[in-house]
């Protein structure tokens, strides 16, 4: 069973002299070996909080079908409505869980966020340029072997229904991205780098981030480029992160990449391009 730890704040002491935790970052090696209760934490808290995300949506994106079904909206009836739904609510769940688990282990200090300075706001700008290029790069290699990626099930829905990639962006920005950073990059990475440091912790977080992305995969393409490129794009984030130790530079990172696929996408489908 998982038990709050708070044991991982380096202690102070309040102004009566008593002990007191501080929920601050420790020091941040490239390179670590923690403790034995650090490593297992780094190990169990992470697969349980990804397969416990997963777990919560899985079973509340059910709920929120058979409520739209109820009301006589279904994937064939009103493609648009049930995905935007589903995938809000999917991303939703992620939010509650990893919420969830900072208030309850007491460890803010590992999902550190806030208004960004102009040298974090000049790691986005170069972080999406970085992550465009070099995704666009593994995509034309694994080209020239005859691979190309599997679709998540979002694009393929809305190859028959173009305007689901208007409505996705704002679920991207506001739930997607957020989501998915805050688990990846805030929890996972984070526990990962305080049992073995950032280099572990980034290669890590990234492996996992791809490995989880070939649940969503649907189509003719390969789930191994996909889950590659997916795992490539988390070394990105993961090291602006950790340049930055502001989540909410890879968020906006994240957001961009997607945002800008989205909306590619709808202007194939309708002729914009």
């Amino acid at each position: 069973m998982l038990k709050p730890v708070r044991g991982d704040e380096p202690m102070t002491t309040d102004s009566a002299g008593e002990p007191a935790v501080v929920d601050a970052e420790p020091e941040r090696p490239l390179f670590r070996f923690g403790s034995h209760e650090e490593r297992t934490r780094a190990v169990t808290h992470s697969l349980l909080l990804v397969a416990g995300a997963f777990m919560v949506g899985i079973v509340l994106v059910g709920l929120s079908r058979g409520l739209l079904s109820g009301a006589g909206l279904t994937e064939e009836s009103a493609p648009v409505a049930v995905n935007v739904t589903s995938t809000s609510v999917h991303f939703a769940s992620f939010l509650l869980v990893c919420v969830g688990y900072v208030v309850w282990q007491d460890c803010r200090s590992l999902v550190p966020a806030g208004v960004p300075s102009l040298r974090s706001v000049a790691v986005i700008v170069v972080g999406f340029v970085v992550l465009v290029g070099s995704l666009s790069a593994l995509e034309s290699l694994f080209a020239q072997f005859g691979l190309e990626p599997a679709d998540n099930a979002a694009v393929e829905a809305g190859k028959d229904s173009p305007g689901l990639y208007l409505f996705m962006i704002p679920v991207v920005v506001l739930l997607n991205a957020p989501a998915e950073e805050l688990l990846f990059r805030g929890l996972v990475q984070g526990r990962f780098r305080r049992a073995y440091g950032i280099v572990p912790g980034v290669l890590a977080a990234s492996a996992v981030f791809g490995l989880v992305h070939y649940v969503a995969l649907v189509g003719s393409g390969s789930q191994l480029v996909y889950v590659a490129i997916a795992a490539a794009a988390g070394l990105t984030l993961g090291a602006a992160y950790e340049l930055t130790q502001n989540l909410f530079v890879p968020i906006a990172m994240h957001a961009l990449w997607n945002v800008s696929i989205y909306a590619l996408l709808y202007l194939e489908a309708t002729g914009g391009l």
